[in-house]
């Protein structure tokens, strides 16, 4: 059994398959989240403002992913859960109550702020409960099995909504019913004795003093290594083009495609996260002979095809079509996502430091991204001007990673960098 292959003693193996039972019912909050901008744009008539607040909530308020893991070193782990299902997950039914585009944007952006509040327990569980040499595997299984349900899950909210437009008003809080099943199995987990034991100690300062000091270490870090200043620019300047892409995409199959619920599912998220999937190992792979640096660099250069496809997507098929060719591109940028800042950190005790930094680089540029990108598309009448802006910052950040990866190989000297802040590495 693959089980019995990956954990070394018997408690991370029961342990496990409670984490894998708990995987699908967690992943159901991202499967909503996919389809909630086109709802809005098709079913509300919401605005191009309401519109992008929407597809650009979750990328925002991932700057608070720091303050969901100071909370959680100081609450227990039931209590924690208990916050996070009534902040987060509870939202998302409010939906279901909602007539008018607004309304349902207040329960979005709510449901939002928690996104990334899951990450400091299930990267506490991994660092807990399972041998050292077999974490990457498990986590490997842990994220195929949460892009199957997304890439499943987001296929059928896509189709039942066809079959009812109005459908949505049962099946998100029958989600966060099953997500808060999800929930109940982790607390399961940090009930054993093995995860107890390793328990770290609750720190003793205050919640605002400790975010002051880590949010300080964290402009220190970036202020002080230049190639991981270069690094965090470069992804960030790709990033940008990311935003534009995905702030535009409901407007794409809402407004010049005219794609029902099901097609947006089927061509979009469906097809990506089935291509993500297909292409984990091979491009885990490349990852080892290229390195991540190097990695990033050639797929944001690929990348220039995918805004270029979306220009020219005629139909339900064309938009899949792009949507294959680009899930192939991105799988060596979500590799890289997390490897790189881990490559560049000055030895283990400081990744932590620079990815909180790498996650928080994520809000800042869905904040700038996104609504310039959707104000150009206004003015102009012509999803092709943003697209054309995507092309180059896709470009442009190709570029500067190369250089990057050069500059590190040749040696550069990388400043000394405080001691790492007790932020839980991502778990995604």
């Amino acid at each position: 059994m693959i089980l019995d292959r990956l954990v070394a003693f018997p408690e991370s193996r029961s342990i496990l398959q409670l984490q894998l039972w708990a995987t699908p019912f967690i992943a159901l909050q991202a499967a909503v989240f996919q389809m909630l901008p086109v709802l809005l744009r098709s079913h509300f008539q919401a605005s191009e403002w309401e519109t992008v607040i929407s597809t650009s909530a979750i990328s925002i308020t991932l700057v608070l992913s720091v303050v969901w893991n100071e909370l959680y070193r100081r609450i227990g782990s039931g209590r924690y859960l208990a916050l996070l299902w009534i902040s987060a997950i509870a939202p998302l039914a409010g939906i279901a109550l909602c007539h008018k585009a607004w309304t349902s944007l207040v329960f979005i952006v709510i449901a939002a702020t928690g996104f990334g509040g899951m990450q400091p327990l299930t990267g506490d569980i991994l660092r807990s409960c399972y041998p050292p040499a077999a974490r990457n595997r498990i986590f490997s299984v842990v994220q195929m099995v949460t892009q199957f349900t997304v890439m499943v899950g987001t296929y059928l909210i896509g189709l039942w909504l066809y079959w009812r437009p109005d459908s949505f008003r049962l099946y998100l809080p029958v989600g966060t019913v099953l997500v808060g099943g999800g929930m109940w199995l982790l607390h399961r987990i940090t009930r054993r004795q093995l995860f107890i034991e390793r328990q770290q100690a609750k720190p003793s300062e205050r919640l605002r003093t400790s975010l002051r000091r880590v949010y300080h270490n964290m402009l220190r870090v970036f202020g002080e290594d230049s190639i991981f200043r270069r690094h965090e620019t470069a992804f960030s300047i790709y990033g940008l083009g990311w935003m534009i892409c995905w702030a535009l995409l409901p407007f794409l199959c809402v407004d010049k495609l005219n794609l029902t619920y099901e097609q947006v599912a089927r061509s979009t998220q469906t097809v990506l996260q089935l291509t993500l999937l297909l292409t984990m190992l091979p491009v885990a792979y490349l990852m080892d002979r290229f390195g991540p640096l190097k990695t990033a660099a050639w797929s944001f250069a690929a990348l220039t095809l995918y805004p270029i496809g979306l220009m020219w997507a005629y139909s339900v098929n064309s938009l899949m079509v792009v949507t294959i060719l680009y899930g192939i591109m991105l799988s060596g940028v979500n590799l890289a996502w997390t490897l790189g800042p881990i490559l560049l950190a000055r030895d283990a005790s400081q990744a932590p430091t620079y990815l909180a930094i790498h996650a928080t680089m994520v809000g800042i540029r869905g904040l700038v991204g996104q609504f310039p990108a959707v104000a150009l598309y206004r003015w102009t009448g012509d999803l092709r001007v943003p697209l054309a802006l995507a092309v180059v910052l896709f470009a442009w950040g190709s570029i500067i990673m190369f250089r990057v990866e050069r500059d590190r190989c040749r040696g550069m000297a990388v400043a000394p960098v405080p001691e790492p802040i007790p932020v839980a590495p991502p778990t995604a």
